[in-house]
C-alpha cells in the first residue's frame, strides 16, 4: 500500500503548475555545492487553517491546527503527528515517481537527507518495513553531517478537500494550498543565507489528507526550490 503513494503521484508531479515561491533575500548559490548536505524542519505551530475560493480569498477562518482536527474528531488529532513526520520524510526523497522533489532536480549540488528526529526514530523502530521503505526512496545520510538546515514556517494551510479531488476535473482540484516562508541556515554559523517567501502553493488533489500535504510540501515547495538557482 505504501509503494502504491509513491506510484500514484507519478501523474500529479508530472501535471501541476510551477509552484509560487519566490528568493526574496539572499542567495542560494550555496545549495550548488557538491557533497554538502541540508535537512528540513516544518513549524506548523503558528499555523491558520482556512478554506479559500478560487482566487485564494479567505472564505472560513478554521483556527489553528490543533482546533482544527478536535472539529474533525479524535481520529485526525491522534494521526496529525505521523502526518507531520511523513511529510518531512518525504523532503527526503531521492526516488520519487516524478521529477519535482529537490533531490532528483539539485543532483550534483546539495541533497536533502532525513532530519534529526527522523533519523533517530527510524534507528529505534521496530517498523522495519517503513524503514525499509525510507532507505529504499530517501537520502539516507546521518544529519549530524548536514551543513545546512530549511526551515520551512507555515502561516497559512487550506487542507484541501478529498470529495473534491475525486470528481474534479484536473489534478489540482481538491488540492491542499500553503503559504508560508523558507529559511535556509548555516548549521555550524547560524547565519541565515536566505529567505523564500512560499504564496499559495496548490498541490494534487487526494482523498487523503497526508498525501495532499505532501505533496504539496515536497513538489510544489521544495520541489522548485532548484528553480530559483538558476
Amino acid at each position: 500500500m505504501k509503494r502504491n503513494i509513491f506510484v500514484s503521484l507519478l501523474l500529479c508531479f508530472s501535471l501541476i503548475c510551477s509552484a509560487d515561491v519566490s528568493l526574496t533575500s539572499g542567495s542560494l548559490k550555496a545549495l550548488k555545492t557538491s557533497g554538502e548536505y541540508a535537512y528540513v524542519e516544518i513549524d506548523w505551530s503558528k499555523a491558520k487553517v482556512v478554506q479559500l475560493d478560487r482566487n485564494n480569498k479567505v472564505e472560513k477562518n478554521l483556527g489553528t491546527i490543533d482546533a482544527y482536527n478536535k472539529s474533525q474528531g479524535s481520529d485526525w488529532v491522534k494521526d496529525w503527528p505521523q502526518v507531520k513526520r511523513f511529510i518531512v520524510n518525504c523532503t527526503a526523497w531521492e526516488k520519487s515517481p516524478g521529477r519535482a522533489c529537490f533531490n532528483r532536480k539539485n543532483k550534483k549540488g546539495v541533497r536533502i537527507t532525513v532530519n534529526p528526529q527522523i533519523w533517530k526514530a527510524y534507528q529505534n523502530t521496530r517498523d522495519e518495513d517503513e524503514r525499509d521503505e525510507m532507505k529504499d526512496h530517501c537520502i539516507w545520510v546521518n544529519p549530524s553531517s548536514a551543513k545546512y538546515k530549511f526551515i520551512l514556517t507555515v502561516d497559512q494551510v487550506d487542507m484541501g478537500n478529498g470529495a473534491a479531488s475525486a470528481f474534479g476535473m484536473s489534478v489540482s482540484t481538491g488540492g491542499a494550498i500553503i503559504s508560508g516562508n523558507i529559511k535556509l541556515i548555516e548549521i555550524k554559523s547560524g547565519k541565515q543565507l536566505a529567505t523564500i517567501a512560499v504564496r499559495h502553493c496548490k498541490g494534487c488533489g487526494n482523498y487523503s489528507q497526508r498525501t495532499r500535504l505532501m505533496d504539496v510540501v515536497v513538489g510544489e515547495i521544495f520541489g522548485e526550490i532548484p528553480e530559483l538557482m538558476n
